[in-house]
């Protein structure tokens, strides 16, 4: 056998003792040796976290993907819609998924007619075909029916720009005169028409290293446009502003933020250039959420341009992270609930004014889509108890009978004050109703120690129940976190609060009050630190005898009203479930109550 000589031994062990200590030394189990994909940081910073269950005002989604057709919108699927716009606070979702004939009447009849007000449909276009010489004509006659079955509006998918062809390979460009037919008729018969083109702008650069999607595209390089096979991003844009600067006659929603939301001063300047363009902000709150001071100066100035939309089938946590970026000034938070991953960073809330939180949840969307201002009780004003057996109350909520019923948010009466949370829940029994309210705190501001003293005066929850609407007079209770209670009987006068009195059940009666408080994250002293508190009542419906209509059954509605107070710091602020003005004894604007 051929002896190795020196220098090429030499050269082997050195590369055998290399790989030894490469395996020895790097294990797959290197952190050293981790892919971009397996990256999971958690943040260290320990920010202000605030729940957002229900928005200020009940919400018009006017960009949602529901599905079409009867085989698609089974009972089922609707309820589980329902169920969860219910306990988001949402009063109505635009379907964008209608299309046209048989299926549009499929989807109009199960959502529209079954529901009146809860759902909106949109009608798509037909671009089979387009090569036909009477497609146009074809096309607004088809539409021109949609709108008569009952279509609000028409959405057009990023298709268009992007994949939709001729025959011959071309793309069907958005400015194709073949479409002006179709733009006008919307504009004739005041049919909004909202539109999707192109996609963020990080899907149009090379999927390397500089990608700040990264992520997202490697698990969908399908959402890749970037290549010769495809149009550039800013052409498409410029199409879409083409269109409606030719047709100033029609409206139209330019989705995804104007499908821009990564340059603000561009949208901006559209918003400022074409008065009958509009924008939503469906699945961009990641892209609006890291430049919060822009974002907010932004919908400061154009309050009356933007409409709120998801792009998310109805998902209760879905909203409440739109709803948490735009009314608290939380830091750093994960807004993937919202829609899905969308980049790799975190986003802030920008805590807009009531007024504008007003026209961007449903105000400007009743405008825009022709809507009767609600004039009935909206969802958000009614709570659905439902029955439960007795149970003993432990203060915390912690009897599985809880688990029966959803937590309904008390907003903020306004935009200032503690960033507290307050949220309540009700069962009832064939002897009593049972409240369980929660906030978070961080100072229990309590002094008074006996029952039927100022509670009003220190932190304090308080509920109105008013089971008899012929009768102007009603119940009050109120709790403080050490445990004393209120419960008193009001009567009014030409609409004003006439004179109270203390009241609680008759000593020979055993079924009289119950009630228990926790705290959590201290204890439960006057002055003491804390994150926050709860109470759990069961009031007997003994104590309502003298107000009527005291002891519901399945159908029976109460007008009521619930309410946090909490004088940190010597400054109070207050919750309440309905908004009532200068006074919480305005029982006219008490939400109702519907016993199940």
């Amino acid at each position: 056998m051929r002896r190795l000589p020196p220098a090429s031994f030499i050269s082997v062990s050195i590369l055998l003792l290399t790989l030894e200590c490469a395996t020895s030394c790097f294990s797959q189990d290197d952190i050293r040796e981790l892919k971009l994909r397996d990256w999971q940081p958690k943040s260290m910073l320990v920010t202000k976290q605030t729940a957002v269950e229900t928005p200020r005002y009940p919400v018009i989604d006017i960009h949602n993907h529901l599905g079409g057709g009867a085989e698609y919108l089974t009972l089922d699927r609707i309820a589980k819609y329902l169920g969860e716009m219910d306990s988001a606070g949402v009063r109505t979702v635009v379907n964008l998924d209608g299309g046209s004939g048989d299926r549009l009447k499929e989807t109009l009849a199960a959502l529209d007619e079954a529901h009146p007000g809860r759902f909106l449909t949109f009608a798509l276009v037909d671009f089979n075909g387009i090569d036909d010489d009477d497609w146009t004509e074809r096309e607004v006659e088809r539409l021109t029916e949609s709108f008569r079955l009952g279509a609000k509006g028409l959405k057009f998918h990023k298709s268009l720009g992007l994949r939709f062809r001729y025959k011959s390979g071309k793309l069907v460009p958005v400015d194709d005169p073949k479409l002006d037919p179709i733009w006008s008729l919307c504009g004739k018969l005041g049919k909004p028409i909202v539109i999707h083109v192109s996609d963020p702008a990080a899907f149009f650069t090379p999927l390397d290293r500089f990608n700040e999607r990264w992520h997202e595209l490697n698990q969908h390089p399908d959402w890749l446009f970037f290549g010769d096979q495809y149009p550039k991003r800013q052409d498409i844009l410029d199409q879409l502003h083409r269109v409606i600067a030719r047709h100033p006659e029609t409206t139209f929603v330019s989705t995804h933020f104007g499908n821009n939301a990564e340059d603000l001063a561009a949208v901006a300047k559209k918003l400022d250039e074409f008065p009958n363009m509009m924008i939503d902000f469906d699945a961009r709150i990641s892209e609006l959420g890291r430049q919060p001071f822009t974002a907010r100066r932004f919908f400061l100035k154009y309050q009356d341009r933007i409409l709120f939309g998801t792009d998310t089938t109805p998902r209760r946590e879905a909203f409440r992270i739109y709803y948490r970026f735009l009314e608290t000034d939380d830091e750093y938070f994960d807004c993937s609930a919202s829609h899905h991953l969308q980049g790799f960073w975190m986003i802030y809330g920008i805590k807009l004014p009531d007024e504008v939180l007003e026209k961007i949840y449903y105000k400007n969307a009743e405008r825009l889509l022709g809507l009767t201002p609600a004039t009935k009780t909206p969802a958000d004003e009614t709570l659905t108890v439902k029955l439960t057996p007795d149970f003993e109350v432990t203060g915390d909520g912690s009897n599985a009978a809880w688990n029966r019923t959803e937590w309904r948010s008390l907003p903020r009466r306004s935009n200032s004050g503690h960033d507290y949370t307050a949220r309540v829940k009700l069962l009832y029994s064939a002897n009593g109703l049972y409240v369980l309210y929660d906030g978070t705190d961080a100072q229990l501001s309590a002094t008074l120690n006996a029952d039927f003293t100022k509670l009003w005066e220190e932190d304090v929850f308080e509920f109105f129940v008013w089971p008899d609407e012929s009768q102007p007079a009603y119940f009050e209770y109120e709790i403080s976190p050490l445990g004393f209670e209120l419960p008193i009987l009001v009567s009014q006068r030409n609409g004003k609060m006439f004179r109270w009195q203390p009241w609680s059940a008759v000593d020979d009666v055993p079924r009289g009050i119950q009630k228990k408080t926790a705290v959590t994250g201290g204890k439960k002293e006057s002055g003491a630190k804390a994150a926050g508190w709860s109470a759990e009542i069961y009031m007997p419906y003994a104590l309502l005898e003298p107000l009527g209509n005291s002891v519901p059954s399945r159908g029976t509605k109460w007008r009521a009203n619930f309410y946090r107070v909490d004088y940190d710091g010597g400054r109070a602020t207050s919750w309440s479930w309905r908004p009532v003005g200068g006074s919480f004894h305005n029982i006219e604007k008490f939400g109702t109550l519907v016993f199940e």
